[in-house]
């Protein structure tokens, strides 16, 4: 499976920019899947459903399913169960993950930049950038490939492009 991140400060637009791949790339045929970090104590259940109760007693994992879906909902046991490589191996395999955060981890990524941040630009320090999408105006002073966010064709030939030498 090939990896890519898409990374950024809050609010600079990476879950839309996201949506808009995934739809890019399953109009080529590729199969994707997705990965996203949060910081939050996540919680996609509610109280008082059968799957909250038996997860909330102590179950280490519980399985919600329907008919045409499934969630599962898992507690760490150990400090990599938490680590991108790990929750990768949980995913079936797919042409594409898109991984959403994870900073840190070492995976090819690409950053949303937001023009008007006053935040430092990852990419700066982070040589596991390898392309920029700006909203409004290009990024001065750096070598690194550089896109529109609306312009999504050409956003996906390069990661398509970057990740083929994996």
């Amino acid at each position: 499976m090939k990896i890519i991140g898409v990374v950024g400060w809050k609010d600079t637009g990476k879950t839309t920019l996201i949506e808009k791949l995934i739809k890019e790339f399953n109009l080529r045929n590729l199969r994707v899947s997705t990965i996203k970090h949060s910081h939050h104590n996540v919680s996609l259940d509610r109280q008082g459903t059968d799957s909250f109760r038996h997860f909330n007693a102590g179950a280490k994992e519980t399985i919600l399913a329907s008919d045409t879906k499934w969630i599962k909902f898992s507690k760490a046991i150990s400090e990599h169960e938490t680590s991108l490589d790990y929750l990768i191996k949980q995913i079936t395999p797919v042409d594409i993950v898109i991984v959403e955060g994870f900073k840190v981890s070492c995976h090819k990524k690409v950053e949303v930049v937001n023009n008007i941040s006053e935040r430092k630009p990852l990419y700066e320090t982070d040589k596991t950038i390898y392309g920029l999408i700006f909203n409004q105006h290009k990024i001065e002073n750096t070598q690194l490939p550089q896109f529109e966010r609306d312009n999504i064709k050409k956003i996906c030939d390069f990661i398509i492009k970057t990740l083929e030498g994996e």
